[in-house]
């Protein structure tokens, strides 16, 4: 019974590590000439990409 509770509570531990990196990360600055990126690519075979020009075509119909 004794490794259920350990188990439980390592799996909590971690999830509150994770948790508050994730909000320290949310609340760091962006460098420097890092604000307003956007990719200059012409697309690549990967459509998963956001920056995939088919996407753009489906927005302008």
């Amino acid at each position: 019974m004794i490794k259920y509770i350990l188990a439980v509570l390592f799996f909590a531990a971690l999830v509150l590590i994770y948790i508050g990196l994730y909000l320290m990360n949310k609340k760091t600055p962006l460098p420097e000439g890092c604000e307003n990126l956007k990719a200059d690519c012409e697309g690549c075979h990967d459509y998963a990409c956001l920056h995939n020009p088919a996407h753009k075509e489906k927005e302008g119909n």
